[in-house]
């Protein structure tokens, strides 16, 4: 008798304290870094996400890899037609499938990425890591819907410098690449009369 009436509490104890811990982990959301909202504001990735799996496969995905290709040219944007093919047959499937089973509201991101070298904006006759960024992003975006990914399906955006991959020298060429995210994109309001 002393034993059922130990388990039961054991087992009050144990769902009291998974319903309090799961209360606390949803009233703690860290508020965003000053300057974390840029031009990506309208876009929104949820922690407890249905695009948590997909973005765990693709974490590591860029392009070029770093690896038979180490990074795009200085100051441009070339996608060859036979590298990204070689790419895409280890990488599609898995940015296919993200599209065609997560809901119309969400989107691949791609974000353009570049070294260190030369300035971050615009200055003078410079066009700024920003645009080359930009410009590499929607070259692969390109690409990917010539690969059967819908262009309504993929956003853009550029980091510039800001995010160099980890170990690496800021001014290494293998900073120059592309990375892959899956995001839930807001809806614009529309516009008021």
């Amino acid at each position: 008798m002393v034993k059922k009436i130990f388990n039961i509490l054991l087992i009050g104890a144990t769902v009291f304290s998974l319903a309090l811990c799961s209360s606390a982990d949803n009233k703690e959301q860290s508020a965003p870094e000053p300057g974390e909202q840029n031009s990506a504001a309208s876009r929104n990735v949820n922690v407890d996400s249905p695009a948590d799996a997909f973005n765990n496969q693709i974490k590591d995905f860029r392009y070029p890899d770093g690896i038979t290709r180490p990074g795009f040219s200085y100051k441009k944007a070339d996608v060859s037609a036979g590298d990204f093919s070689e790419w895409a047959k280890v990488n599609i499937s898995v940015l296919k499938e993200g599209i065609s089973k997560l809901p119309d509201s969400w989107a691949l991101e791609i974000t353009g990425h570049t070294d260190q070298v030369g300035p971050e904006e615009a200055e003078g006759d410079k066009k700024g890591n920003v645009f080359y960024g930009e410009i590499r992003a929607k070259a692969v975006k390109q690409s990917l819907v010539k690969q059967g990914i819908p262009a309504n399906r993929i956003v853009t955006k550029s980091a510039g410098s800001s995010s160099p991959v980890s170990g690496l020298d800021a001014k290494d060429p293998k900073n120059r690449r592309v990375t892959f995210k899956f995001v839930e994109v807001q809806a614009a309001p529309a516009p008021q009369q």
